[in-house]
């Protein structure tokens, strides 16, 4: 028998095997299962290969990683402890209305995202990247402490050139600077851009690099967006650092990216911090020689939480609609979590919970059974559903995937805008009364496989502003209508029904 006839049989074994696993002990949605079997059937060996690096079975969370996220935790869990113990006993006495509505929602985010209560001082929402860029670097030239950043996307093009030397500026100045960078997202910047800040006495790292022997990280990405400036300022949102946020500096493009983001202050920064710490922690871990405690508690300090909290207990229980102070709960999710989709989760109970509308805008759309389901419950259920996507998409398979779920779904009563251009915000509200906004986006890999953050807002004041946006950008749009997807050419509709069959592997 030749070695090529042994291959083969190998390869041919094996891949039944994944088969049989996939057929009788993969436990996700049926759509997802289909979808693996076709790609074992069709692609035998690629198929395979696959299935271990983009399922999600195969990733194993690095020990280093749940050392630091159990030490951060023993910091946090205290109080977070006490604060499910006041909110269960006094609920029915707190004055906001909004948490009152959805406290289903608040207790869910405690329980099952180990989220805190926390409140923000102040909200300012960007739509255009050309005022957040100008306020970050304001505020990251006034940095006195620490400057932490990450972003899933860092290029070095003319912003993200001004931005680093920003960074290295201030890490010259003495400030505590860190930049954390996703291996794959930030693929195409040079290894030399990044080393400027660690010349400059700072200190930058890839997350998950891409290696031959860790390959199993290569499709479990850091797709977050968090800047935290002294403890005092956040940003989080949808931007990446980039020139196509900017009119002009990306000149092949008509329309500048329509983006989403954040500046917050207040104390929800400290649960913007823990989520920083540990994706830092776990990148420094082993290859600095760090310990997993480590410098972790120098701005991030038990007093400081001992005290807050008391506070956040007193601004609950006195919280009054309209005051400046929000309360929020900052959301984080991922593949080595234990429910890997808390901020999905998070998202079908506020859909669920919607008694008037539902106001949706992401840059792609191709959801899982479980979202299709509840966004299909609550049309029929009589709720104002509208979702917005982009007219022009950065991804043609992603777009053709999404064309036939939208196409299926209008006869529900769902509306979908196309924006004159590419969208990438992404924000969800409800009723007018409560939204989140962050990184996530509508698909299985946003839910699953990417670690993700996305902060809760119980506001209707807050809420309605988000909304009057949405609205605002409505009237740009274009409604799609099902009979004009229903015109389109066979090939394409066929196109369109093929790339849905692989939407959950996308």
């Amino acid at each position: 028998m030749t070695f090529f006839n042994i291959f083969t049989l190998v390869a041919n074994t094996l891949n039944l095997i994944f088969i049989i696993f996939v057929l009788f002990f993969e436990r996700k949605e049926s759509g997802r299962r289909f979808a693996w079997l076709l790609a074992l059937v069709f692609l035998p060996v690629v198929g395979m290969i696959l299935y271990i690096l983009c399922s999600g079975h195969f990733f194993t969370s690095t020990r280093k990683m749940e050392k630091i996220r159990k030490y951060i935790f023993s910091i946090t869990n205290p109080f977070l402890h006490q604060q499910k113990e006041f909110y269960i006993a006094n609920k029915e006495k707190l004055k906001n209305p909004c948490i009152k509505d959805y406290d289903d929602i608040v207790l869910m985010n405690m329980l099952n995202a180990n989220s805190n209560i926390t409140f923000t001082d102040s909200t300012e929402i960007f739509t255009c990247g050309h005022d957040m860029f100008e306020q970050l670097c304001k505020d990251l030239l006034e940095a006195k402490d620490f400057i932490y950043m990450q972003f899933f996307i860092f290029h070095n093009d003319e912003i993200g050139k001004k931005l680093m030397d920003i960074l290295c500026r201030k890490a010259r100045e003495g400030v505590d600077v860190k930049l954390l960078y996703d291996d794959v997202g930030s693929i195409l910047t040079p290894l030399l851009f990044f080393s400027k800040l660690d010349l400059a006495g700072g200190q930058s790292l890839p997350f998950f690099p891409v290696k031959i022997g860790a390959p199993l990280t290569l499709n479990f990405r850091n797709h977050r967006k968090n800047v935290i400036i002294d403890g005092k300022v956040g940003y989080l949102g949808g931007m990446n650092v980039g020139d196509e946020y900017i009119i002009g500096l990306r000149k092949k493009l008509a329309h500048p990216w329509r983006d989403t983001h954040l500046r917050l202050t207040g104390n929800c920064i400290l649960s913007m911090l823990e989520i920083f710490l540990i994706d830092w922690q776990s990148s420094a871990f082993g290859k600095k020689a760090l310990k997993a405690t480590d410098k972790v508690p120098q701005y991030y300090p038990i007093e400081r939480f001992e005290k807050l909290n008391k506070q956040i207990l007193e601004d609950l229980k006195n919280d009054i609609p309209g005051d400046n102070k929000i309360p929020t709960q900052v959301i984080a999710s991922g593949p080595n979590d234990l429910y890997k989709s808390e901020i999905r989760d998070m998202m079908i109970r506020m859909i669920m919970d919607a008694k008037d509308s539902i106001f949706i805008q992401t840059p792609y759309f191709t959801p899982d059974e479980a979202f299709s389901s509840a966004l299909k419950i609550a049309a029929l259920s009589g709720k104002d559903i509208r979702i917005m996507v982009p007219g022009k998409w950065d991804k043609a398979y992603v777009k053709a995937a999404a064309m036939e779920f939208i196409r299926q779904m209008i006869p529900y009563g769902i509306k979908f805008y196309a924006y004159p251009g590419f969208i990438h915000s992404k924000t969800l509200v409800i009723d007018k009364k409560l939204v989140t906004i962050g990184t996530t986006n509508i698909d299985t890999r946003s839910f699953e496989l990417h670690f993700e953050m996305n902060i809760i807002f119980y506001d209707e004041t807050f809420a309605n502003k988000n909304a009057e946006i949405f609205l605002e950008d409505q009237k740009k749009c274009t409604l799609i209508e099902k009979e004009t997807l229903d015109k389109s050419s066979f090939i394409k509709r066929t196109i369109w029904g093929f790339c849905k069959l692989f939407s959950p592997l996308m």
